[in-house]
């Protein structure tokens, strides 16, 4: 109780000095806006105090701690701001008298500090020399900038949001935009074509080969087919059609899917072409994540804890008191990598490696999945086979998160002298989160157990045994066991990453048995690639063994740097040697030496020279490609002793801009796909639409999450292509593009669904950006004044945009360039707290999308006392 009272006077005195010390100087200082510059925060003002008697100028702590996003926490009574500063175990605590940073203690001065109404302001030299932060003040050009070795929290933060930016990018983990476009059902629309033509050259004969792939809209689904022929200077000419069928999709419908009618094939244990239907509840979309995983362990309390998924950092914690952290890492098909980076409070860093695996016939627990197909057969190579009624059916369930089973059935209807109906079932299962077993059984056919793994190092090993019961369609030649092993190991070599692989396959037959093997060492020796690969086999039939060929397999790759000093004609070039030899006959097969070289930016060269040494031939082959924007040209030369050939071929898509009346031309193929075309437009007439006489903005001004191609025509619309038939993109705007920046877009993020085979057409409609005015008003005494150095807070309501906005010197604010939608405005709550105030209710307000700008003004906010009689 003595300590309260003794320390009652001293808070009095320092109140006391701190309310004589403000009204003195206010006389003696001015609040200054400065520009502050840092790559992490980008351009903001900051209001500093600028002291006439001094010529010096203070900074304000909680705004810039607010900013470097440093621990802070303000205590009004006692005139004080305390945190951590950067990591959690560098306290510091800051008052009028002195500076504490750890056990460290800066008394002082003052003319080091200075009191204001909504912050507590520091002179540099104080933040220089006590928490390392230089920063630099240029007062004629007002301008504020930051010089310091430290990484602040701010820094690590948009780090760490960039990763995540980028792993979204690759559909880890995809944000759901406002869907603006829905799937379109039409009867007819859209068109779609690709081609290929290709002219051979030879002294026996001359041909030309096409084929043209269609593709279009009809009945609400998707329809294509395939016309493909040649015609020969022997007079053997052909013309045939195929792939042609119709598909109706449904999205997010866990019953049904897709309905296919038309030439297809089935799945199941022998894959068969056959003109029929298809039914599926698969997703359109191929399923991304798996599950969500649970990371999570013990360290050292207050360890800083990072993340890395495939190499990329994914998020970044501290751990507790305790020592505990936790993450919720995405689990997608395929491998996942996983790396954590612990860096522990005494400096040590502490790297933890996992891997795991999901194989894409993993169902998450409870998903069930069907696939069923019925038809007749379609063959060219037998007529004995066409026309035969097939058909499948399987269905598949997540049981568990480690386990997914598989059952199915398929009639064959003697198509290959086989069993009229096969049974088939399977079970995969992922043990211990990296291990991976799969049973398969097909009664009267075979069994086979499958079993991988791969380690954070990369050593994997793969292991297949199938046990045949008796001859089949899948054992052609009456074995009984098969056996494939390979695996893979990687080391170093005077610390250079290389790897070696070994594979092969046992098949015990009746009469014997055979074995295939072989080995690959792959390495990088300075810049150059070496490669050896040696395989061989033997047989054994009747106790008596006999050995194939073992041929060994060298080759070396190198890429001529890009340098300066070296001539441009090979400057880039690739080249690649490689020998075969015989070693159970002593002699070399075969050797080749590849260039190959960029030209006219869009062009390939291509050049291989060979030598056949058991025959003594020479074989030589010149390619050129050349990849325009509208067409994709082929040319091949090839000479083998004294034979000539020459292939020229052209291939291209042709996609039919219906709404927009364009034809566009691409090198790549578009049946199948979908496109969409964007207009960015100034919307004049305020229809939010674009209309005649609206402005089209011919600009890049639009991304989407998925990659694509992106053109602008000449018609000054943009346009993607390469899109994935009924996917879901987001799309947001990239106002950076815009070269005038006073315009903004109604909507700069939503999702639109592609339409199958047409472009989808999109409209951006842009207006001038909204002004708001207004003041913050306060009340004392019952007179009403403006109050300036405040921060608000301006948050758009229906959809995610914030940013900081400071009143002037009258307590005046201006806001431009908004885009049209509702926001709020709130003071910043810790300067409520110093000036004992608060704002009844937020400020509301609405921007309207007019072509020339929306003005709002008058948007006042009244702060008013608080009551302190109240309990």
């Amino acid at each position: 109780m003595k300590q309260s009272v003794n320390r009652i006077p001293v808070v009095i005195l320092v109140a006391f000095g701190s309310l004589f010390f403000s009204v003195t100087a206010k006389a003696q200082q001015e609040e200054v806006l400065l520009t502050f510059r840092h790559p992490a925060i980008g351009n903001v003002y900051i209001g500093s105090l600028y002291d006439y008697k001094t010529n010096g100028v203070f900074l304000p702590v909680i705004e810039l701690f607010s900013l470097l996003e440093i621990n802070y926490k303000t205590d009004i009574k006692n005139f004080t701001v305390s945190g951590n500063f950067i990591t959690p175990n560098n306290p510091y605590i800051i008052n009028f008298s002195q500076v504490q940073l750890g056990k460290t203690i800066y008394p002082l001065k003052s003319d080091d500090f200075r009191p204001g109404e909504t912050d507590f302001y520091l002179s540099p030299k104080v933040f220089e020399d006590v928490f390392g932060l230089k920063f630099i003040v240029e007062i004629g050009p007002l301008l504020l900038s930051l010089e310091t070795t430290k990484s602040l929290p701010v820094q690590e933060r948009k780090s760490r949001e960039l990763a995540r930016s980028r792993m979204e990018g690759r559909d880890l983990k995809q944000e759901d935009f406002p869907l603006a476009y829905d799937r379109k059902h039409s009867i007819l629309s859209g068109t779609m074509l690709d081609y290929a033509i290709t002219g051979d050259y030879a002294a026996a004969a001359q041909n030309l080969g096409y084929t043209f792939t269609g593709g279009m809209e009809m009945l609400g689904g998707d329809i294509q087919g395939t016309v493909n022929g040649s015609n020969s200077s022997t007079g053997i000419n052909s013309l045939n059609a195929s792939g042609l069928r119709w598909r109706y999709a449904i999205r997010d419908n866990n019953f049904l899917s897709g309905v296919m009618l038309g030439q297809t094939s089935t799945t199941g244990l022998q894959p068969i072409a056959m003109k029929g239907f298809a039914v599926t509840n698969d997703p359109i979309e191929p399923r991304q994540m798996y599950e969500t995983f649970v990371l999570d362990g013990h360290t050292e309390p207050n360890s800083e804890v990072e993340i890395y998924i495939n190499e990329q950092l994914t998020d970044f914690k501290h751990a507790d008191e305790l020592g505990y952290y936790h993450f919720d890492v995405p689990l997608t098909y395929g491998t996942t990598r996983m790396s954590l980076h612990i860096y522990t409070p005494s400096g040590q860093l502490i790297v933890t490696d996992k891997q795991m695996q999901v194989p894409f016939t993993f169902l998450p627990r409870g998903v069930v999945s069907y696939n069923i197909q019925a038809g007749q057969v379609e063959s060219y190579l037998s007529d004995s086979i066409q026309g035969r009624w097939v058909a499948n059916g399987n269905v598949a369930i997540g049981l568990t998160r480690w386990l997914t089973a598989t059952a199915g059935t398929q009639f064959l209807g003697d198509t290959w002298n086989s069993k009229n109906m096969m049974y088939y079932g399977n079970l995969s299962a992922r043990i211990l989160k990296q291990y991976l077993l799969s049973l398969d059984a097909a009664p009267g056919n075979y069994y086979r157990l499958t079993g991988s793994v791969m380690y954070a190092n990369n050593l994997s090993l793969n292991l297949i045994y199938t046990k045949f019961d008796g001859a089949s369609l899948f054992n052609s030649r009456g074995a009984t066991d098969d056996l494939t092993a390979n695996i893979y190991m990687p080391f170093k070599i005077f610390g250079t990453n290389t790897g070696l692989r070994f594979s092969g396959e046992h098949i015990v037959l009746p009469t014997g048995s055979q074995t295939n093997f072989s080995s690959d060492f792959s390495a990088r020796l300075g810049k150059v690639d070496v490669r050896f690969n040696y395989r061989d086999n033997f047989q054994s039939s009747n106790a008596v063994t006999s050995f194939g060929e073992g041929v060994l397999t060298t080759a070396l790759t190198y890429t001529i740097a890009r340098t300066p000093g070296i001539p441009v004609y090979v400057r880039g070039m690739y080249v690649r040697a490689q020998n075969s030899y015989d070693i159970r006959h002593n002699q070399l097969q075969e050797s080749d030496l590849e260039l190959s070289h960029s030209l006219l930016k869009t062009g390939r060269l291509n050049f291989t020279l060979g030598y056949n040494h058991l025959t003594g031939t020479i074989n030589t082959q010149v390619g050129f490609t050349l990849d325009l924007d509208k067409v994709r040209s082929t040319t091949t030369v090839t000479t083998s002793g004294k034979n000539f050939t020459a292939r020229q071929s052209l291939n291209g898509g042709i996609g039919w801009d219906m709404q927009n009346s364009e034809l566009n031309f691409s090198n790549r193929q578009q049946t199948g796909r979908s496109a969409a075309s964007v207009l960015l437009f100034v919307d004049n007439n305020n229809s939010g639409h674009y209309d005649a006489g609206d402005q089209l903005l011919p600009y890049r001004g639009v991304k989407l999450d998925r990659a694509t191609t992106m053109e602008v025509g000449k018609d000054s619309i943009l346009r993607f292509s390469q899109l994935q038939s009924y996917y879901k993109y987001n799309l947001s705007v990239n106002r950076n593009a815009i070269p005038d920046p006073t315009l903004v877009p109604l909507k700069d993020k939503f999702s639109f669904i592609a339409d199958p085979n047409q472009y989808k057409r999109i409209e951006i409609p842009f207006y001038r950006g909204g002004t708001v005015e207004g003041a913050v008003l306060i009340q004392r005494n019952g007179v009403t004044t403006g109050q300036g150095g405040l921060r608000l807070n301006l948050k758009a309501v229906d959809k995610k945009f914030e940013t900081v906005v400071r009143t002037m010197s009258d307590g005046g604010f201006y806001i431009m360039d908004l885009a049209p939608g509702k926001y709020t405005i709130e003071v910043d709550p810790v300067q409520l707290d110093i000036l004992n105030v608060k704002q009844p209710e937020k400020l509301r307000f609405e921007i309207k999308a007019l072509s020339e700008g929306d003005f709002q003004e008058g948007l006042n906010i009244n702060l008013v006392p608080i009551d302190k009689a109240k309990p």
